[in-house]
């Protein structure tokens, strides 16, 4: 994904050392995924060191790590830096008190990346984590008190979730714990947030198995927040050698050259987005209404798909019938035929005693798989197995492998400023970033107080949903530039519709929640 500018700027005259270059790579990216997947090798971790004053230095981070931490997209694009914020909300009368909070930091403090900051060479790929000195832990927390409902409380997320947690905070780790404290007689927040640099959703994951515990007392199993299903997906299937280097180069020639692919169909929802776009800083978390994971679950299993194929398709039809409803006219232009694609993030289990080890536990091993998601089909059952057949080729292709091994060779190689341009030529051509990531089953605890609903909100250069589950409930938010996509507010009611729509088409019962959203007065 990161050697394509360099086509662009050749345009359609491609000389044949172009060619033959990209062949060569695809080629050797295809030959060492059919080596990694023929036999089992051993990978040697790089040593950790320490500094002249003797403060720990890490092993080498991944690039995917080291380029968040510099920046991965062009200067002149404005983006802001990448921070996942977590929104952990209370009942009323139930924030977790300062002493509470300090039993989570001091938890926290004990991962090596939550101990230190990202020291290297700007455009190298020397990259660590550096062991910050004297952490005064009350720094990590942040208190901010008020008084309202739940609309005062999301304008405080939302204009909290992009402060900085780097500059201006002296030598600490770069993530915090913001507490919304509410005086009144509403619920509160705690809001962890993070920089993505440091971890990645899965990580996170492991992360939290440390922190909280099942309210009514049961004991939290190692591993036992992510799904089986998850790492069953990266099980590679027995395949010949001609047949897996076939696959592989075809796969990685796709990688290499997605970022110089057609841009997306300017529909209304990608108002502001294109190759000459700039980060606004003006962000809206829309929340969408919370739904029965029993409820899509009886879905998947009537269709014979999976939950994530439920997902994409309503909110493909969601994102299709605002675009009708702003009378777009490129949906009527281009019919059937409209391009409208979705980022998807892509994280790689990690073995069990990675997962122990607190120095490893945190880390960036992802990519983005592109998926078409059929905006111009009409029929809610037709868009649902033209979104299942996509992501069905996407599990049984080795394309996120060719993706990651691509992303880890290639870039560092690279200058900075033309690593950068892959990146956000990747982003613009592009239309959403979509995440689903697995929640508890059950009610947990966080600082000894009861979790009541988790949002998981980024900020990305286009717009971005994020989707988790917990308490066998779906909490599900659309971060976006509200300007940009104007009654954005309407998303949330077209994807309950989309949900009715599909419960109807498989003839299943449709909470009384879900039906009386999607009946709201448009």
């Amino acid at each position: 994904m990161f050697f394509c500018p360099f086509l662009v700027q050749h345009g359609k005259m491609i000389d044949r050392f172009v060619i033959y270059t990209l062949c060569t790579v695809s080629a050797y990216t295809a030959y060492r995924i059919m080596r990694k997947y023929s036999k089992k090798r051993n990978k040697k971790l790089n040593a950790p060191s320490q500094t002249k004053d003797g403060r720990r230095l890490s092993r080498r981070i991944s690039f995917t790590s080291a380029s968040m931490a510099m920046g991965a997209f062009p200067p002149q694009s404005n983006m802001a830096q990448p921070i996942i914020n977590g929104v952990l909300y209370f009942a009323p009368n139930d924030c977790p008190s300062d002493d509470e909070l300090m039993e989570v930091v001091r938890t926290m403090l004990q991962f090596e990346r939550c101990a230190g900051v990202p020291v290297g060479t700007m455009g190298g790929n020397d990259w660590r984590f550096r062991e910050c000195s004297d952490v005064n832990e009350g720094s990590l927390v942040r208190v901010l008190e008020f008084e309202g409902g739940e609309e005062e409380l999301l304008r405080l997320v939302e204009e909290h979730m992009q402060d900085d947690l780097r500059e201006g905070r002296g030598d600490l780790p770069w993530w915090e714990l913001l507490v919304l404290k509410n005086a009144g007689s509403g619920r509160s927040a705690v809001v962890f947030r993070i920089e993505h640099c440091l971890a990645d959703g899965l990580s996170l994951v492991t992360l939290f198995e440390s922190l909280v515990s099942y309210a009514d007392g049961s004991p939290m199993e190692e591993g036992g927040l992510i799904p089986s299903s998850m790492n069953r997906k990266f099980q590679q299937k027995k395949a010949g050698r001609l047949s897996l280097f076939y696959k592989s180069l075809k796969s990685t020639l796709k990688v290499l050259t997605l970022p110089s692919s057609k841009f997306d169909d300017g529909v209304a929802f990608r108002n502001g987005i294109g190759g000459d776009m700039c980060y606004s800083g003006k962000r809206k978390a829309v929340i969408f209404n919370t739904v029965s994971l029993d409820f899509i679950k009886s879905l998947k299993n009537a269709a014979g798909v999976s939950i994530n194929d439920v997902f994409l398709a309503c909110f493909s039809q969601a994102v299709r019938d605002y675009n009708l409803h702003e009378n777009c006219p490129v949906m009527k232009s281009k019919g059937k035929n409209v391009q409208f694609r979705a980022l998807m993030p892509l994280a790689f289990p990690r073995p069990r005693e990675e997962a122990r080890d607190r120095s490893l536990t945190l880390r960036n091993k992802w990519v983005f798989v592109s998926s078409k998601m059929g905006l111009g089909i009409e029929n809610i059952v037709d868009r649902l197995r033209y979104v299942n057949n996509e992501l069905t080729k996407q599990k049984k292709s080795p394309e996120a492998f060719c993706q990651l091994k691509v992303q880890e060779s290639i870039p560092p190689k690279l200058p900075l400023k033309l690593a950068r341009q892959t990146v956000y030529d990747l982003f613009t051509r592009h239309s959403v970033v979509f995440a689903n990531v697995p929640g508890p089953p059950k009610e947990c605890t966080f600082a000894r107080r009861s979790v009541v609903e988790v949002q998981i909100l980024f900020n990305n250069l286009i717009p971005q949903v994020e989707i988790l589950s917990y308490m066998d409930r779906v909490f599900m938010n659309l971060v976006l530039d509200s300007e940009a996509v104007p009654h954005c507010e309407l998303i949330p009611i077209f994807f309950s519709r989309a949900l009715v729509s599909l419960a109807k088409e498989f003839k299943v019962d449709v909470p009384a929640n879900v039906s009386e959203h999607a009946e709201k007065v448009i």
